[in-house]
C-alpha cells in the first residue's frame, strides 16, 4: 500500500516540479531516472517518452491541491505505520495533519537535495564512493527526521537514529543493486509492454523500497523497546534463563 501511494503521490508531485521548472530543464525527471538507473537504449528512450514535458502546460489550482492531498495521504499512511510500530496513540487535534505535511516537505526536500548532492560529487575524484557516502548520510538525516516529524515530535530524535541508520544502509545497498538489475528489467519490460512496462518496473522498485522502510521500522522499534526496558531482563526472557525475583518481605508492625 505504501508503494502504490508513493507512486500515485510522489511521481505526480515530481512531475509538477518539472512542470514548474524553466523551459531548459523540462526533462529533469527523465534525466534523473536515466542517471539513477544508468539506463541506455530502449529503456532510456521509454523513460524519456513517459516523462516528456513540453514546458508549455500550466498547472491549475485544483490539480495542485489534488497532488498535495495525495502527498499528504502518503505521509499520513507512514504516520500511522510509525505510530503502530512505537505503540503511540494519534495526537489529539489537527497537529498530526500539520506534521504529516511537514513530513511530506522533508521527504521531497530530502529527495531533491540527494539528487543535487549526487550530481555535484559526480565531477569529483572517486565519484562512486562519494555518491555512496552522500546517499548514506542523506538517508540517515532523511529517515531520522521524517519519523520524528510524523510521530509529532513525541520521541527524542536520538531514539530514532536506529531506524534512520537501518533504513539508510539498506536503501543505499538496494540502490547499488538496482543499478545492476533495473536496466535489464526496464529494457525487457519496455520491449514487451511499451510505456506500461516502465510503470510496472517503477512500481516493483517502489515495492522493494516500501518493504525496506517497513522492515527497518519494525526492527528499530523493537530495538528501542528493548533498550527502554533494559537489555538483561529481555535477553533472559528470550533465552528462558531469567532468574526468579523474590519480592522483599513485608515487615509487620509491632503488635500486629
Amino acid at each position: 500500500m505504501l508503494a502504490s501511494q508513493a507512486f500515485t503521490a510522489l511521481i505526480p508531485l515530481v512531475l509538477l516540479a518539472a512542470a514548474l521548472a524553466p523551459a531548459e530543464h523540462t526533462d529533469v525527471v527523465s534525466t534523473a531516472l536515466i542517471e539513477r538507473f544508468r539506463l541506455t537504449g530502449t529503456a532510456a528512450d521509454s523513460v524519456e517518452e513517459l516523462f516528456v514535458h513540453t514546458g508549455s502546460g500550466s498547472v491549475g489550482v485544483f490539480s495542485a491541491l489534488l497532488l498535495l492531498f495525495s502527498g499528504v495521504s502518503l505521509t499520513r499512511r507512514m504516520q500511522r505505520m510509525y505510530q503502530q510500530a512505537w505503540r503511540l496513540e494519534p495526537a489529539p487535534g489537527v497537529g498530526h495533519t500539520l506534521h504529516a505535511g511537514l513530513g511530506l516537505v522533508a521527504l521531497l526536500l530530502g529527495i531533491a537535495l540527494l539528487y543535487r548532492a549526487r550530481a555535484l560529487v559526480a565531477a569529483l575524484p572517486f565519484p562512486g564512493i562519494l555518491q555512496l557516502t552522500v546517499s548514506a548520510i542523506a538517508g540517515l538525516l532523511l529517515w531520522t527526521s521524517v519519523p520524528w516529524l510524523l510521530l509529532d515530535r513525541r520521541l527524542a530524535w536520538r531514539r530514532l537514529i536506529p531506524v534512520g541508520v537501518l533504513t539508510a544502509v539498506c536503501s543505499t545497498a538496494y540502490g547499488v543493486a538496482s543499478t545492476v538489475y533495473m536496466p535489464r528489467l526496464l529494457e525487457s519490460y519496455s520491449r514487451r509492454y511499451g510505456l506500461f512496462g516502465v510503470t510496472l518496473a517503477l512500481i516493483g522498485w517502489l515495492v522493494c523500497i516500501a518493504f525496506i522502510v517497513v522492515a527497518a521500522t519494525a526492527i528499530a522499534s523493537e530495538f528501542d523497546r528493548t533498550a527502554q526496558d533494559g537489555w538483561a531482563p529481555r535477553i533472559g526472557r528470550v533465552l528462558g534463563i531469567e532468574s526468579a525475583v523474590v519480592p522483599p518481605r513485608r515487615l509487620e508492625p509491632a503488635g500486629g
